[in-house]
């Protein structure tokens, strides 16, 4: 099973649900699992109403409430859910999850913020206390950045203690737009993950995520978005 973590402080859990849709459009077996502190992944669920739970939620299983892998495996147990999937996609903020899940070794690394500088001295401190700064050589992370305003950013890398990190090229950014905002919060009233309200700027970094992290070609991607684009599930 293919791992990709999703690391910092950043609302990113919209981002991840439509990725993980466009995944299973792909024809995997996808897992998301919120194991961050504020859960919100939950505003997106219909039926959400335990504190823990595995949830089929577009084609994918949604699992929010663990904050370990042990809780996690727990879970998926006592739903019954066989540990056949393709792709785990986490979203975490804390140690707790990552620390034994051993980040070195996970397929795709995600560093996400906000922009704002406290956020970044929080992600420094959630590296620090990983430990990467005591490996054996750089740990390698793509950047996501939500929202991105429009501008440019002060060379803030220059600042940080993360000199054991190894950036990728590519950096997921997504701008600030109002209509992405209307489109996530009608998500959420809904109960289901609608494409068709996002702009292009939203919808081209969904597809260069999906060719970096997914592993696939930029044909393959446009005909997932396309398809999940056309397909919205009532409940």
């Amino acid at each position: 099973m293919k791992k990709i973590v999703f690391m910092g402080i950043s609302e990113k859990a919209h981002a991840l649900l439509v990725l993980g849709r466009l995944l299973t459009v792909l024809g995997h077996k996808v897992l998301l699992v919120d194991s961050t502190i504020a859960q919100s992944i939950r505003g997106y669920l219909p039926h959400a109403y335990a504190t823990s739970a595995v949830l089929d939620f577009e084609g994918m299983d949604v699992a929010y409430g663990y904050l370990t892998p042990d809780q996690l495996e727990r879970g998926l147990a006592q739903a019954g859910t066989l540990p056949s999937y393709d792709i785990m996609l986490v979203d975490t903020d804390h140690t707790e999850f990552v620390f034994r899940l051993n980040l070195s070794q996970c397929d795709k690394r995600v560093w996400c913020w906000d922009g704002r500088r406290l956020s970044l001295e929080k992600n420094e401190e959630l590296m620090l206390r990983l430990g990467l700064q005591d490996a054996e050589s750089p740990v390698t992370f793509f950047e996501m950045l939500a929202p991105a305003i429009p501008g440019h950013l002060a060379a803030w890398r220059a600042e940080m203690r993360m000199r054991h990190i190894q950036w990728e090229e590519t950096v997921f950014r997504f701008p600030l737009d109002e209509r992405d905002v209307a489109a996530d919060l009608n998500n959420q009233h809904h109960g289901r993950i609608d494409l068709r309200g996002l702009t292009g700027a939203y919808r081209n970094t969904l597809l260069m995520m999906l060719e970096q992290l997914g592993d696939c070609d930029r044909k393959a991607a446009r005909r997932a978005w396309s398809i999940a684009r056309k397909k919205v599930r009532v409940w």
